[in-house]
């Protein structure tokens, strides 16, 4: 990326826009209404907040939850501010100010301010993570920037200290003891205070009275400075051991040559990197920010908007390495929204906007349901037959941080500098600005992303010169443009066309361009994607559901220049395009009592008709199979084999994860290895050691005479399963269990079928009875019988 800015860019604040956009209007509504609460609820019940309770009260242990469970709380705190600042609510706030009492008092039994719930109860004497202490797990600066970045948006929105003044004391007080010699040399464990220490310098920076009111002394150049320390003190070891490049501890960060490590940990650093860059103006900042924005675009981001190939420490493959099973944590498309955003402040480009459209249609609004209730941790653009969305996880970051993303979007609109307004993000909206000192209104109204068309009409409070920017997006090459009905061919810098003019009131622009379902390919370095296409529209990435093609998609094929239609469905998924395709299905034929038989007239490939829905709506209706990426050929689909008796069978277990399905069992689905993460797969996590078991219910007796299994084993990703100790099987003989004479044995290998054959017997179920190793847990990918 190379800035053409020649003036500085200023973002326009959420109060300053009102969303009324068919697309985005009803979403916000729901998560400002329903989300929200089902967030907060879900933390109230899990005891999160008497935390803050235990602490005031000075009671020791008794901690729920994970240690940034804090950190959780002000997020989600951070995003309840920015939708007050869209539109008041009384119940909200009141409830917030509840809670922000709760902290405060909390807060208040630190001398110094300090507040961190999970080390003050269970290690009170390993604040920071010292005296053997474990930083990375205990969350205090994560969770201390969680706070500021909270307590600075809900002054924003309702001009109230309480959470202020909790904040901005903490604050002081780790600036007096973190920073350059003879102060301790410590970073951020997880990245986030940095950008918040720049949110806080803006604060006071531009409210030099605010320090009075909150009773506090103020030095805002302290936290701009703290930020930079932080930077600049990564892979600087003296007097502390390194996070290593998990955290972006393993090298300095302003000379990093690609972006590393944890995904949401990198992007958060980077945001905060590229805020502060915006800030300072430094070119080592600047340089850095670029560097790294560009390689994680054009070499480690999904078509999604998504980031973070492996769930081993959930971070960034090698370049290219983009694997369909990726895990593309929601929270990691939201901290590279942040990111995106930061990068188009700062060079007054539009390839960054382009990048936060993708990254919120297409990360982040599949993180939450369309009812609002329920969530994704994890983004693969494949998934198998159990595909389903969770009630609430054992740690909820991803609803926090998607709503702080969500309820700052009428934020990212716009952007101005001294030359004008920049339109970055199309939605309909109306907008009160300020230009040279003259007030101006702009009311944009379109249908995107389903139709294509802007129109912005311009009223200020009288004649003003200026320049309206409106961002012309990648996909797209062909655009026209009118001023009051007259054609024009304005300027395009810095993908914007530059519209510079006297602006009266009245005045409509209006840009038109063409919507149309196309497939795209990837670039051939991406191994994983070779003879695969996606569907796209727009900004809008698709997906095929089983749902919607049969019950099966993974025997579809859709072949390069078929033909494709696109339709508005009201009733669908809340109203979406839907995208058919001229399609061929592979059928599995019944070879069961042959190995060879002559070549029929006929291949088993059939025509069919393949819809598609936009993938941000993935898994809001039945459980099933789910792909983005296509085959081209008939040769790169996977059909499934025909019904089996397991395939029938009733599945019980001692006990599952609840997001790993049942169904995966007898799903039909074969593995390509013991961590192939492409197809569901059922786990007894977290619990290990002890024994569990897994059963199939048959319909009526059958003779049985062995069994396959296929283990689930994460050793070469570092996760917690592994094939198991040792297990057995045993049938339901009358009413008692018992075990199956086997002349095989039982085998525990990886990446194969372990069979287990035996003499035969008849039964109505049998069982799988499975003794884990003493630290590790264990799953199966499908097992089989005979």
């Amino acid at each position: 990326m190379v800035s053409n800015v020649s003036s500085r860019l200023s973002p326009v604040p959420i109060s300053s826009v009102r969303v009324n956009d068919l697309f985005w209007s009803p979403k916000l509504d729901n998560w400002r209404n329903i989300t929200l609460k089902d967030v907060l609820d879900k933390f109230e019940q899990e005891g999160a907040f008497g935390n803050f309770d235990r602490v005031a009260m000075g009671l020791a242990e008794g901690h729920k939850g994970m240690p940034w469970y804090d950190g959780l709380i002000y997020e989600t705190i951070r995003g309840a501010a920015d939708f007050l600042a869209a539109e008041r609510n009384p119940a909200i706030e009141h409830r917030l100010d509840s809670l922000i009492s709760r902290i405060a008092k909390a807060a208040a039994a630190d001398p110094d301010g300090y507040i961190n719930t999970f080390t003050t109860l269970m290690r009170p004497t390993q604040r920071w993570g010292l005296n053997g202490g474990n930083a990375i797990w205990q969350h205090d600066l994560y969770n201390a920037g969680a706070l500021i970045e909270a307590a600075v948006h809900y002054y924003q929105s309702t001009r109230k200290t309480e959470l202020l003044k909790v904040a901005t004391k903490f604050a002081n007080y780790i600036c007096s003891i973190i920073g350059p010699s003879p102060k301790m040399n410590m970073v951020p464990e997880h990245a986030m205070p940095e950008e918040a220490f720049v949110e806080l310098y803006r604060l006071y920076r531009d409210n030099p009275s605010l320090a009075t009111e909150v009773g506090l002394p103020v030095d805002a150049n302290n936290y701009l400075k703290q930020t930079e320390f932080w930077i600049e003190a990564r892979g600087n070891y003296d007097g502390r051991e390194s996070f290593g490049a998990y955290s972006q501890d393993h090298m300095p960060i302003l000379k990093q040559p690609t972006i590393e490590g944890h995904a949401v940990r990198a992007t958060l650093m980077t945001a905060g990197l590229s805020a502060a860059a915006y800030e300072n103006g430094k070119a080592r900042y600047i340089g850095a920010s670029k560097r790294l924005w560009d390689d994680m675009v054009y070499r480690k981001m999904h078509i999604t908007g998504g980031i973070g190939a492996y769930a081993h420490e959930e971070k960034f493959g090698d370049d290219y390495e983009l694997p369909n099973d990726a895990y593309l944590e929601t929270c990691a498309a939201v901290s590279a929204g942040f990111y995106h955003r930061n990068m188009h402040l700062l060079t007054g480009e539009a390839r960054p906007i382009d990048e936060l459209e993708r990254a919120l249609i297409n990360g982040v609004l599949p993180g939450v349901s369309l009812d609002g209730t329920s969530y994704f941790y994890v983004n693969p653009l494949e998934a198998g037959a159990s595909h389903r969305r969770w009630n609430w996880h054992g740690c909820p970051c991803c609803p926090p941080m998607f709503l702080k993303i969500v309820a700052a979007l009428p934020g990212y609109v716009y952007s101005q500098d001294e030359k004008g307004i920049y339109v970055n993000l199309f939605l309909s909206n109306t907008a009160e600005l300020v230009h040279g000192g003259t007030n101006v209104n702009l009311s944009i109204e379109t249908e995107y992303p389903w139709k294509g068309g802007v129109k912005v009409k311009v009223i200020p409070e009288e004649p003003v010169h200026m320049a309206i920017r409106l961002r012309q997006p990648y996909w797209c090459s062909a655009y026209s443009y009118e001023v009051n009905g007259q054609a024009i061919c304005p300027e395009i810098k810095s993908g914007y066309a530059v519209i510079d003019r006297e602006w009266s009131p009245g005045d409509i622009l209006e840009s038109r361009f063409e919507l149309k379902p196309v497939l795209v390919q990837s670039n051939p370095k991406v191994k994983a994607n070779r003879g695969l296409n996606a569907i796209v529209y727009g900004p809008v990435v698709y997906c095929l559901e089983s749902v919607d093609n049969g019950g099966d998609v993974r025997s579809l094929c859709v072949p390069i220049g078929t033909r494709l239609e696109a339709t508005f469905e009201r009733d669908l998924l809340g109203g979406v395009v839907l995208i058919k395709a001229d399609a061929q299905r592979v059928n599995e034929e019944d070879w069961s009592d042959t190995l060879y038989k002559p070549v029929a007239s006929e291949t088993p490939i059939e025509k069919v008709v393949a819809a598609a829905v936009p993938y941000y709506a993935n898994a809001n209706r039945e459980a099933g199979d789910m792909r983005v990426w296509i085959p081209s050929t008939p040769d790169r689909a996977n059909p499934l084999p025909l019904p089996t008796i397991a395939s029938e069978a009733e599945v019980s277990v001692s006990y599952h994860l609840e997001r790993d399905p049942l169904a995966a069992l007898n799903d039909r689905v074969e593995p390509h290895s013991s961590d192939d993460a492409t197809i569901s797969r059922m786990t007894w996590w977290p619990h290990k050691g002890g024994e569990e078991w897994a059963q199939y219910t048959f319909k009526q007796p059958t003779k049985l005479i062995g069994v396959d299994v296929y283990w689930w084993d994460e050793e070469r990703t570092g996760a917690g399963c592994r094939v198991p100790e040792s297990w057995r099987v045993e049938w339901l003989n009358g009413e008692e269990w018992t075990p199956v004479q086997s002349t095989s044995g039982y085998g525990c290998a990886v990446d194969r079928f372990n069979r287990c054959v035996f003499e035969e017997i008849e039964t109505s179920a049998i069982r799988l009875v499975v003794k884990m190793q003493e630290k590790f847990s264990a799953g199966i990918l499908e097992w089989r019988v005979f």
